[in-house]
């Protein structure tokens, strides 16, 4: 008998939010998913933070200390060791980039590898313990990873920092390693000197052996012509006159050709035993020689970094590179020093020749006052030599004495400001340091982890994430407290929880689901009359919710029958103990009538229709308009059809029964389902214009307390101490 049909409720469609309140409460979701993920994944933050915290601590704990000691240094424009005593400390015009180019150099020579060695070998390091075990050029990478220099800007000071494990190795270590650069500079500021100073040492022996010659000379003249002077006619004697203008041009001649000789062979020497070609560059000044300095010291910069990462013939592009640019601009630098040996040596020359010119007018002038004077002429030409030969060596004595002046005053441009000295407190490990960065570390891993665990986690496991499939979400059914194990006794304990316990968390919940399937109106406005249950694969609890929302809706009022339609696995006949005879199939085939098939349950108000003896073809017969017939007939006899259907994507029956009803509710079982497997079946249902009317979370673990359902629900019923319990059964 059919149950009496009132007129049609409106359909009222939900309260619509406005933007900016939607906008609003995305934000506050978006966050609290974050928040729920982490609060889900709990174990994975606190094992990765509990790893990295621990392992950091540790190994800070393990780490030997490391004392560090700072010495300044003071760094002045470089010194000019060829120039003048009343030039000594001027700077010329033209010096600022050169002074740039200079400052620089001295950065790197004060951490190079020539630099660590003179440390090392000063200090004995190799005997050393703490470097026994080291090779030479390890010892030198060791020292130079020790080693950091840092200029401070807008003055010539340098700090230099040495690390070590002994507080006093490190004092010792920088304060060696600032006098070690001192001294090194004040070598190589008189090394030029010195080979220029030695050179006119020997000039001025040769000049003073000349002069004394000239004047023994002079001396035995007088004696043998038995005269003391023979100059009384100096002045009215042209000739004479002329020959004391040309041996005052000669010794001048001969001045200017010892300089120019001086300079070529203090290069040439240079040029010979100077191996540092940098050092050398710095004693030819042009514009070209200038740019090959910096480029030279750039590259060889370069190298030193290259050094410190691969061996030097090692076949790698950037160490092949920088050798071949290296040896292309030493190439040019060599060029050009020969090219300033060329010059000097065509200024020798042209001295030389100049002297010699003098030297024939001389000796012409000579002939000619010998031929006109006679003894007179023989003596102006021995005093001429004697004032040739003394002009010469006052003038290479003076700039002997001048250069032994310039040597002997020992003037640095770099000297110590701070002496070297260590702290008395480590600076390595740093544990708060340590630990506050591994803290943060531990945390951001722990959280990253968790949402990437989260990320890859497909399963459906929220109400968020069944809607952001496009899918109606109508509730969830939690898991069974208390029910664990298999069979069928304890499925049918889950399959009449609702009935059993009423007033439990369980039975609200699927009292929440019937309000929400109520309020799915058909187009006529009125409540579904006709409804199918399924699921996108086997076991995820579709009978289980057929038979406790069945019980829910026929605990309403209303005459509720639960139709077995899975023809291939039923199973409602075993959850109430029913016989399975006549059924569904029957009632299809014509054998059966409705009254026949229908079998009470414990539950008043709802009917349970088998599925009846299994058929060859259970697609069709569902297909088929027998089956459309049955069903109809079903909804005179009662007021809500609930059809229990096989999974969607295992086989077709769903799909086919999908637009014989009001309305298709998926089951989905909650954390075990992919979204791939539910959006196929989705994919399935559409394509068939079924009208879905919502997903169902089943077996849903309330105890997860980030997604909040224990708190609100927990509570409800006399059973409510049964919440939380029990794990998860089996389902159907």
């Amino acid at each position: 008998m059919a149950a009496p049909q009132g007129p049609p409720r409106p359909h009222r469609p939900r309260r619509q939010l406005r933007d900016e309140d939607d906008t609003s409460l995305s934000e506050i979701l978006h966050l609290r998913d974050y928040w729920r993920t982490v609060r889900k994944r709990l174990w994975t933050l606190i094992t990765a933070f509990s790893l990295i915290v621990g392992s950091v601590t540790v190994v800070t704990l393990l780490t030997p200390p490391v004392y560090e000691a700072s010495a300044s240094l003071q760094i002045d424009s470089q010194p000019q060791a060829n120039m003048s005593l009343q030039a000594y400390g001027q700077t010329g015009q033209g010096q600022y980039l050169l002074e740039q180019e200079y400052f620089s150099t001295q950065h790197k020579k004060l951490r190079s590898r020539v630099q660590a060695r003179a440390v090392a070998e000063r200090l004995d390091l190799a005997s050393n313990a703490a470097y026994a075990d080291l090779e030479p050029d390890e010892l030198v990478q060791v020292l130079l990873s020790q080693v950091d220099i840092v200029p401070i800007k807008g003055t010539r000071l340098v700090w230099v920092y040495v690390r070590a494990n002994d507080r006093e190795l490190a004092t010792l270590l920088c304060q060696t390693w600032a006098e070690v650069f001192v001294q090194r500079n004040m070598d190589e500021i008189n090394q030029g000197v010195q080979g220029g100073l030695g050179w006119l040492s020997g000039a001025v022996a040769n000049a003073e052996a000349e002069f004394r010659q000239a004047e023994q000379a002079l001396l035995d003249f007088r004696r043998q012509n038995n005269k003391i002077a023979l100059s009384s006619q100096e002045e009215g004697n042209l000739l004479v006159q002329q020959l004391e203008e040309l041996s005052r041009k000669r010794a001048l001649a001969e001045a200017e050709r010892a300089q120019r000789e001086a300079e070529y062979e203090s290069l040439d020497l240079s040029a010979k035993a100077q191996k540092d070609l940098r050092r050398l560059s710095l004693l030819v000044e042009s514009p070209l020689m200038s740019g090959l300095r910096e480029q030279l010291t750039t590259l060889q910069a370069d190298r030193e970094a290259l050094l410190t990462r691969y061996l030097p013939d090692a076949p790698v592009p950037a160490v092949l590179q920088n050798k071949e640019r290296l040896a292309d601009v030493e190439i040019q630098i060599k060029a050009e020093i020969d090219s300033e040996l060329g010059r000097r040596r065509a200024m020798l020359a042209q001295a030389s020749s100049h002297e010699e010119g003098l030297q024939r007018s001389i000796d012409s002038l000579t002939r000619s006052a010998l031929e006109q004077n006679g003894e007179e002429a023989d003596y102006n030409l021995l005093r001429r030599e004697v004032d040739s030969r003394s002009t010469l060596y006052k003038q290479l004595v003076e700039r002997m004495q001048e250069m032994d002046v310039t040597s002997s005053l020992k003037e640095n441009n770099v000297r110590v400001i701070d002496p070297g000295e260590a702290a008395e407190k480590p600076v390595e490990p740093n544990y708060i340091r340590n630990i506050g960065v591994a803290i943060l570390a531990g945390l951001l891993a722990g959280v990253s982890l968790a949402l990437f665990f989260d990320y890859m986690d497909t399963t459906i496991k929220t109400r968020e994430e069944v809607e952001a499939l496009g899918l109606p979400f109508l509730g969830i059914i939690p898991s069974v407290p208390g029910l664990e194990g298999e069979g069928w006794e304890v499925a049918r304990q889950r399959y009449l929880y609702a009935l059993n316990y009423p007033k439990s968390a369980f039975a609200e919940f699927c009292r929440n689901i019937r309000t929400t399937v109520n309020f799915s109106a058909r187009e006529d406005g009125s409540p579904p009359r006709r409804l199918l249950i399924t699921s996108a694969g086997p076991r995820e609890g579709k009978t289980t919710s057929s038979i406790n929302l069945a019980i829910t809706f026929a605990s309403n009022g209303r005459r509720v029958c639960l139709v077995d339609a899975d023809l291939r696995r039923p199973s409602l006949h075993h959850a109430f103990g029913l016989p399975n005879e006549e059924g569904f199939s029957t009632l299809i085939g014509g054998t059966s009538t409705v009254e026949a098939v229908s079998q009470p349950t414990p539950q008043e108000g709802l009917f349970i229709i088998p599925s009846g003896p299994r058929p060859s073809n259970p697609a069709e017969m569902l297909g088929s308009d027998a089956c459309k017939a049955a069903l109809d007939k079903l909804n005179e006899a009662f007021d809500l059809v609930i059809i229990d259907s096989p999974p969607v994507v295992a086989v077709t029956d769903a799909v086919v029964l999908a637009n014989d009803v009001d309305g298709v509710i998926l089951v989905v079982k909650s954390f075990k389902v992919a979204r791939d497997l539910v959006l196929q079946a989705k994919r399935q249902l559409v394509d068939v214009e079924a009208r879905m009317i919502g997903v169902i979370l089943n077996n849903f673990d309330i105890q997860r307390k980030s997604y909040g359902y224990y708190y609100y629900y927990s509570y409800y019923g006399s059973d409510r101490e049964d919440v939380g319990k029990g794990r998860k059964g089996p389902s159907a």
